[in-house]
């Protein structure tokens, strides 16, 4: 439509005539090409603000790409609020002449141009067109005589959302979680390691953390609570369950809720395991005495081993790591390393240890060599215990019976903890101040009566 208009000339820009009614001159607008300021009084359009999430990015002042479609829109602010355009056209040229033609109907007063070899030539009525198509005279402006026939409009192809990225999986979270437990004890970071082999060992971790109900979680601890050994015996109890698995995947889930990679924790339905009440018992001061007799006529490494412990209170730990040169004979202590925090900490030798100690393990004791060629005793112990017709409990249970027997003793609880290795004797009436013995309460009567016979 426009050959006429054009007559073989260059087309060099657009220009719009403002008629001024009343005193009878126009004036020029901004050319399309040197287009730099945008009408704000555009009040015939509707705003048709889309949600902008991300989906446009600014190329042209005033102008923004839609990163879906590619279309262009017109952006500007009108009375104080933003106003959006749809122009309909991936073309940036063509949407700077949609935008300097913006408010060129305002009222009628005015005319558009084309410049053709620095001649202004009037652009004829073009009919309106469907809104879903882009405006012929704003398409014809911008097409030079002398360049090729316009080849059919091919709409751009729509472009695919980019797949957002899959969420880190729960094993990343776990190794997380235990980088910031980084700085702790030694004894507490190597039972952290222990915790997390354990759950890799029943959990499936190289998922995505976002995959996991709470249903898989009861899987997974079903799995373990199976779990048994080849005696038929469960490997985990509850507590070991709870603390170890439950745990870990709880802070593992919540560290990633904090960084909104999940909407919930799958942890908060799901049950803590039952926890067995851990046996504390102990044998009689007496019972144990019997039993390490009973371990020495069949295994003599065991019975030092096991009275070593009973004579000075000490677990396994720190009876196999006892070294020759901690005993002092001139202060009357043996020095020990607590393996859970590996602080130091003296014993005394008691009265009762004094032979023990002089006559068989002295001759054992080597400058910074272990004491003990260390076998592991419960076998031994437990042999004994069937024999004897005794409960059978745990080889920590030696240290338990000789707490108890200082307390009968009258020692004073601050000085059982500091032997102990324990910073006060908060710990030791949480564990032994229910205990009362039958004949220590029988034995403490009597000495009431004696008091009272005296006086």
């Amino acid at each position: 439509d426009l050959q006429g208009v054009v007559n073989g000339g260059a087309v060099s820009s657009v220009v719009e005539h403002f008629l001024d009614t009343e005193c009878n001159t126009s004036r020029n607008a901004h050319s399309a090409v040197t287009f730099s300021k945008v009408f704000t009084n555009l009040s015939n359009f509707p705003p048709k603000k889309p949600s902008n999430g991300g989906r446009f990015r600014r190329v042209d002042r005033c102008i923004q790409r839609n990163l879906r479609s590619g279309e262009l829109w017109f952006v500007g602010r009108q009375g104080g609020r933003v106003v959006w355009h749809r122009l309909r056209t991936p073309d940036l040229l063509v949407a700077r002449v949609s935008v300097a033609m913006l408010g060129s109907n305002i009222n009628g007063n005015s005319e558009v141009f084309l410049v053709v070899d620095g001649k202004e030539k009037l652009i004829p009525q073009v009919p309106p067109v469907t809104p879903d198509q882009p405006l012929p005279r704003v398409t014809q402006v911008l097409v030079r005589q002398d360049d090729p026939p316009p080849q059919p409009h091919i709409p751009l192809p729509t472009p695919q959302p980019a797949s957002p990225p899959s969420p880190p999986t729960l094993d990343t979270f776990l190794d997380r979680w235990r980088r910031g437990k980084a700085g702790l004890k030694p004894a507490t970071e190597a039972k952290l390691d222990e915790y997390l082999k354990m759950v890799r060992r029943y959990v499936d971790t190289k998922r995505p953390v976002s995959d996991y109900k709470s249903q898989d979680i009861r899987n997974y601890l079903a799995n373990a609570r199976a779990d048994k050994n080849e005696q038929g015996s469960r490997r985990l109890k509850g507590q070991t369950i709870n603390e170890a698995i439950w745990r870990s995947l709880n802070d593992a889930f919540h560290l990633a809720m904090e960084e909104r990679f999940i909407v919930s924790n799958p942890m908060v339905s799901v049950k803590r395991e039952k926890a067995e009440p851990i046996n504390r018992n102990q044998h009689k001061w007496e019972d144990a005495e019997r039993l390490l007799e009973d371990v020495k006529s069949r295994a003599p490494e065991s019975y030092l081993e096991l009275k070593f412990m009973l004579m000075l209170g000490v677990g396994q730990a720190e009876a196999k790591d006892i070294m020759g040169g901690s005993v002092k004979w001139n202060d009357s202590q043996i020095t020990f390393v607590r393996k859970k925090t590996g602080k130091q900490y003296t014993v005394p030798v008691y009265p009762w240890a004094t032979d023990f100690i002089r006559t068989e393990i002295e001759p054992r004791l080597k400058q910074n060599e272990p004491v003990f060629d260390w076998r592991n005793p419960r076998k031994a112990l437990e042999t004994s215990c069937l024999k004897l017709g005794l409960p059978n409990l745990e080889i920590r249970s030696l240290r338990r019976t000789l707490i108890i027997h200082l307390i009968q003793k009258g020692v004073e609880l601050r000085m059982i903890a500091k032997w102990q290795g324990h910073k006060d004797a908060t710990l030791i009436l949480q564990r032994y101040g229910k205990f009362i013995d039958a004949d220590h309460e029988k034995h403490e009567i009597d000495k009431l009566k004696a008091s009272a016979t005296q006086k």
